[in-house]
C-alpha cells in the first residue's frame, strides 16, 4: 500500500509540474507576442521558473555578437555585487566557471558544489560567500548551432539536477531561444524598415497609420511621431482608404500599384507611386497595409513639366529613349542645332543643369507615357 501510493503521490507531483510548466510557458509567449523587451521576457520566464522549485535562483545570460563573451540578462535574485564581481570572468572559452564553459562546449555543465570545483577556483570564495553551492548552466542554441546565450539554475547546497529540474532546464531554454531569436528577429525587420531609401507606411484595415520607416517622414514633412494615429486621408489630396483596402482584399497578397499625391506638413503636394498589399496577422487574418513609396516629383516639378511644349515633351522623349541629337532630329524633321536648343529649353524650365539630371528626372517621374 506505502509503494502505490508513493507512485501515486509522485505522478501526481509530475501533473502538477506539467500543468505549471504549461502555464508558464503561457505566460512567457503572451509576453513575447506582446512585444515586451528581450529583458522583461526573461525576467518572467526566470520569476516563474524559481516559483516551481524552493531555493532555486535562476539567471539568463546573453552572448555577444562576436561569440566571446557572456552578459547577465535576467538574474534577480542573484546579489548585485556577486554579478558584478563575476562579470569580467564572463568568457566563452574552456576551463571558465560554469556558463562560459557551458556556452564552449555547447552542452550543460553540471557543478555539483563550487566549493571543490576545480573551473570554479577563482571565484570560489565569491559563490560560497553569496551562497551558491550548486551551479547548473545549460547554452541557448539557435537552430544554426549559434550559443545565443545561457541558463543558470544556483542552489545554496551541493547537489545535482532531478528529472524534475532538467524538464525545468528544458523548458526555460527553449523558451528563452524563442524569446532571443524573435527578438533579434524583430531587430533586424526594424533595421531594414528603417534603413530602407523609399519611403514604407503601415496602416490598418481603417486607413490609420500605425508606423512609418524615416524616408517616408522625410518626404512628407513630419515626424514618424507626429504620424502615429493620423489617417493617411489627413495627408493626401484624395481619401481612398477605404477603396483601396476593398481592393486590396480582393487581390489576396497581390499588390496594388498606384499613384497618390501627398500634402506635406508645409503644404506643398509631392506625387508618388506606391504598391501596396494587406499583411496578415498571426491567424491568418488580413490586418495591416504595407505601403511602399516612391516620389514621383512636387507640384512645382508638375508645373515646370506642364509648361514644356509638345516638341519639348518630344524632345524629352528622344533624350529618354537615348537616341543623339542628330537621330532626334530626323525623327522630328528638324535641325540637330535646334534639338540642341529644345533640350536646353527643357533643362531650365525644369531647373537641372545637366544630362544624366535629366534623363534620371525623366525615369524617376515615369514620363516615358506622357
Amino acid at each position: 500500500m506505502m509503494a502505490g501510493g508513493a507512485k501515486r503521490s509522485r505522478n501526481a507531483g509530475s501533473e502538477r509540474l506539467r500543468a505549471a510548466l504549461l502555464e508558464s510557458q503561457r505566460q512567457v509567449l503572451e509576453r513575447i507576442a506582446s512585444g515586451a523587451s528581450l529583458e522583461e521576457v526573461l525576467e518572467t520566464l526566470v520569476r516563474l521558473l524559481e516559483e516551481q522549485a524552493g531555493g532555486m535562483r535562476c539567471a539568463v545570460l546573453l552572448a555577444d555578437a562576436r561569440q566571446q563573451r557572456l552578459r547577465f540578462a535576467a538574474a534577480p535574485s542573484l546579489p548585485e555585487n556577486y554579478k558584478l564581481a563575476v562579470a569580467p570572468q564572463l568568457v566563452i572559452g574552456p576551463d571558465t566557471p560554469g556558463c562560459g564553459t557551458a556556452a564552449y562546449l555547447r552542452r550543460a555543465v553540471y557543478t555539483k558544489d563550487t566549493a571543490s570545483d576545480p573551473h570554479w577556483q577563482s571565484l570560489r570564495e565569491l559563490a560560497i560567500r553569496n551562497g551558491l553551492r550548486a551551479v547548473w548552466s545549460t547554452p541557448i542554441l539557435s537552430d544554426a548551432d549559434t550559443v545565443l546565450g545561457t541558463f543558470a539554475m544556483y542552489y545554496d547546497v551541493p547537489r545535482l539536477p532531478t528529472h524534475e529540474h532538467i524538464q525545468l532546464i528544458d523548458m526555460a531554454t527553449q523558451l528563452a531561444r524563442v524569446a532571443i531569436e524573435a527578438k533579434v528577429a524583430d531587430e533586424l525587420l526594424r533595421t531594414v524598415f528603417e534603413s530602407a531609401p523609399r519611403g514604407m507606411l503601415i496602416t490598418d484595415l481603417a486607413g490609420k497609420i500605425t508606423r512609418v520607416n524615416r524616408a517616408f517622414a522625410d518626404l512628407v514633412g513630419y515626424s514618424a511621431t507626429e504620424l502615429h494615429g493620423k489617417s493617411v486621408a489627413s495627408i493626401t489630396e484624395e481619401d481612398e482608404a477605404a477603396g483601396l483596402v476593398d481592393e486590396l482584399l480582393s487581390h489576396g497578397s497581390e499588390e496594388v500599384h498606384r499613384n497618390r499625391r501627398y500634402r506635406t506638413k508645409t503644404g506643398a503636394i509631392v506625387w508618388t507611386s506606391e504598391s501596396s498589399a494587406v499583411r496578415p496577422d498571426a491567424s491568418g487574418e488580413p490586418r495591416f497595409v504595407l505601403t511602399h513609396v516612391e516620389r514621383i516629383m512636387t507640384e512645382a516639378e508638375s508645373d515646370a513639366l506642364a509648361s514644356l511644349s509638345r516638341r519639348e515633351r518630344e524632345v524629352l522623349l528622344g533624350v529618354l529613349a537615348g537616341r543623339t541629337s542628330k537621330e532626334i532630329a530626323a525623327a522630328l524633321g528638324i535641325a540637330p542645332g535646334s534639338v540642341d536648343t529644345y533640350r536646353s529649353r527643357i533643362m531650365r524650365k525644369l531647373a537641372i543643369h545637366d544630362l544624366p539630371s535629366l534623363v534620371r528626372f525623366a525615369i524617376r517621374r515615369g514620363i516615358a507615357g506622357m
